[in-house]
């Protein structure tokens, strides 16, 4: 074989083995650039999951965060909302108690401003009675201060079993003329009471006892009849009444109250006491030519009597 030959044959192998070497070395350096490629891609999976993973535990946990601070306003203004509504309640309480003692004041203050009227009424009836001069005057006089205290008031004299009328106030068209008022004394109610017993008579006593039929006073009204006793002879009876209405306008009136029967009974017995005086006297002096005064009552119903109501 020539040089050439061997040189070539030299050179041809060389080449093959540095290319088979280079094959080799590019085929290794391939494999670890693959090797780290894919160790990279899956560190790179891995960091990208856990990121995905602590993002999705964050925005659970922002939404926890959300949810409990909502639920602690919620809680806070359910708080305050009771306090509130606990506090206005207490605060309604305390006004509704303090406007009650404040309505009991004043009404205690009406009813003590109404009792110190009717008692000045009183003592000036009391007072016109004591200077009355004749059986007329003292009967008036009483009639005017019951008609003050009650709605309707009358005087009705007492002629054996005969009722005779003196005068009326409050009762309208049917007493205009009141002395040819005439009814018998049983079945009077009150009146007829009052005649027996010497003393008041009340609708709503103890004992019910109707009013009179000529009154025409309704169910649940209030009457009373007081006689006007003269030597322990029942002269004349007082009647009075709260009248067949209410006050039209709701004011409170006097016959509304409680006390108004007492007033008209002091002022009646008062006047009885008075005409037993003003007889005590005229029996004392020995007046000559003086009419009894039980004649003078009995007089009182046959004179035309003016005012009349």
């Amino acid at each position: 074989m020539s040089l050439d030959d061997q040189l070539q044959h030299t050179f041809k192998t060389l080449g093959e083995g540095m290319r088979d070497a280079l094959t080799r070395h590019v085929a290794a350096a391939a494999d670890e650039v693959r090797t780290a490629l894919e160790i990279e891609r899956r560190t790179v999976f891995e960091q990208a999951a856990q990121t995905a993973r602590a993002a999705a535990d964050l925005r659970a946990a922002s939404e926890s965060a959300a949810r409990l601070e909502g639920e602690i306003a919620r809680a806070r203004q359910s708080a305050y909302d009771e306090g509130f509504d606990a506090g206005r309640a207490d605060g309604w309480e305390t006004g509704r108690q303090h406007g009650a003692i404040e309505g009991r004041h004043d009404a205690r203050a009406e009813w003590t401003a109404r009792e110190l009227a009717s008692s000045e009424r009183l003592v000036e009836v009391i007072r016109l009675l004591d200077a009355a001069r004749s059986v007329p005057d003292t009967l008036d006089l009483l009639l005017r201060g019951a008609a003050r205290e009650a709605a309707r008031a009358a005087i009705v004299l007492v002629r054996g079993q005969e009722l005779q009328g003196w005068r009326f106030v409050g009762f309208g068209a049917r007493v205009d003329n009141p002395t040819e008022f005439r009814q018998a004394l049983v079945g009077s109610g009150v009146i007829e009471e009052a005649v027996r017993t010497y003393g008041m008579a009340f609708t709503h006593g103890r004992v019910r006892v109707p009013a009179p039929s000529w009154a025409e006073l309704p169910t649940g009204r209030r009457a009373l009849a007081v006689p006007v006793v003269l030597q322990q002879r029942v002269v004349a009876v007082l009647y009075a009444d709260q009248g067949p209405l209410a006050d039209p306008k709701g004011d409170q009136v006097p016959w509304e109250g409680v006390s108004w029967p007492v007033a008209v009974e002091i002022m009646t017995r008062h006047a009885s006491r008075c005409l037993e005086a003003s007889s005590a006297i005229r029996n004392a002096l020995g007046a000559s030519g003086s009419e009894p005064v039980h004649a003078s009552v009995d007089a009182v119903a046959r004179p035309a009597v003016g005012d009349r109501r």
